[in-house]
């Protein structure tokens, strides 16, 4: 039992933990507005589609660079680009700016803040009884302690070096061979060709590359008759746009969710879109949490951070796209099925080490087969994807 004082302590703590953490997430996202790559030959984007060169124009075009044009980097470590892009200069520039966003000085800089906040964690670690912040987090995690935490990693992380040596042995090699036969000199992978020779081996070995996938992943279609027929599939939903609600941009749809018996189950909003205001990554929010204290039902949203195409034509999901619109709707259904008297315990109010299982259950159905069919659909005239493609898909997503 904490004394006055030390109540006031933890008072004092929490309050500045809660600037530090807003303090730093939006350091976070004025850093990705402000990173972003410059290239003034189009020739540099060699690799990338037309479309990809186009919004890259637009995106110049809206900074006033007339004639240049602009990489966007996303919220995360790795970036899109760095998968096609065959300049290995332009790369490098890309991967290093994205990995030292936040730690490079100036006025986004969190090292010191990161280091305010693991002080603030362990002081009142200590204040409440514990030998350090990782087994004060944990005590009402699924994990329960530290000691549990580093024997599963303990187990994976043998597996996991093994695995990840074997694929850079095999790209290596790739990179080898092509340079060979080039005529020039090798040089050593970097972490700016991981995801490039990733994808030229995962073409090599299953005989197909992603451009040949995404004119069959319309960003509706897979939404609609991807993810709401599996839930309609494995649950007896049903879902109906509305357009009749305020939504805060106009990217934004809305849907009736309704349950097998027909009642409504809850409200879901979809924001599938990158933008300067909005954070980076793909995450599930709880607008309204169900209680049946209160008699409230969900009001449920999935917030992607997929690169908007240039006005009047398709968003076409890579596979990565897909499946983590899958996954996010997995966190949907978590908080659509919240079934909870006080709201402080709806929805995704769960251990964090126990909130990814939903999601990473209803990911898989982004490639089961009857799913897949059902939604891999060509944009222009909405032929289904050849068996050949359907199946290579199905192996491939094991790949890497």
């Amino acid at each position: 039992k904490l004394s006055d004082a030390d109540k006031a302590k933890l008072k004092n703590m929490n309050a500045e933990l809660a600037r530090l953490g807003t303090k730093f997430s939006q350091n976070v996202l004025a850093e990705v507005n402000a990173s972003y790559i410059v290239v003034d030959d189009v020739k540099q984007l060699d690799g990338l589609s037309a479309g990809q060169i186009a919004a890259a124009a637009e995106a110049a075009k809206a900074r006033k660079l007339d004639g240049k044009y602009v990489i966007a980097l996303l919220n995360t470590t790795g970036q899109p680009a760095l998968t096609n892009l065959t300049d290995r200069a332009l790369r490098q520039k890309i991967h290093e700016t994205s990995v030292s966003r936040g730690s490079k000085g100036g006025e986004y800089d969190n090292t010191a803040l990161v280091s305010r906040i693991m002080t603030l964690r362990a002081q009142k670690a200590a204040l409440m009884g514990f030998p350090n912040y990782a087994a004060y987090g944990l005590g009402n995690q699924t994990a329960k302690t530290p000691e549990a935490v580093n024997a599963m990693l303990g187990q994976l992380a043998p597996a996991a070096v093994a695995n990840a040596r074997r694929e850079a042995a095999d790209l290596q090699a790739m990179i080898d061979r092509e340079q060979k036969a080039a005529g020039k000199p090798g040089f050593e992978l970097q972490p700016w060709d991981w995801a490039f020779y990733s994808e030229k081996v995962r073409q090599a070995k299953y005989n197909f590359d992603e451009s040949q996938l995404k004119p069959y992943f319309e960003l509706k279609n897979v939404l609609e008759n991807g993810v709401f027929f599996a839930a309609g599939k494995e649950f007896g939903l049903s879902f109906k746009q509305r357009t009749d609600l305020p939504v805060y941009h106009d990217d934004v749809t809305v849907y009736d969710v309704f349950d097998a018996d027909g009642s409504q189950l809850a409200i879901f909003i979809f924001d599938p879109y990158a933008r300067a205001s909005k954070r980076g990554g793909a995450w599930m929010n709880a607008y309204v949490s169900q209680s049946g204290l209160t008699g409230d039902k969900p009001v449920v949203a999935n917030h992607l951070n997929i690169p908007k195409p240039p006005a009047g034509k398709p968003t076409l999901l890579t596979w990565d796209e897909v499946t983590t619109t899958f996954h996010e709707f997995g966190h949907a259904l978590h908080g659509m099925f919240s079934n909870v008297k006080y709201p402080y315990f709806s929805g995704t109010a769960v251990p964090r080490d126990f909130v990814e299982f939903p999601s990473q259950v209803n990911e898989m159905w982004a490639d089961e087969p009857t799913i897949l069919a059902n939604y891999a659909k060509h944009y222009q005239n909405c032929s289904a994807m050849p068996q050949a493609l359907l199946e290579k898909v199905i192996a491939a997503s094991k790949f890497n």
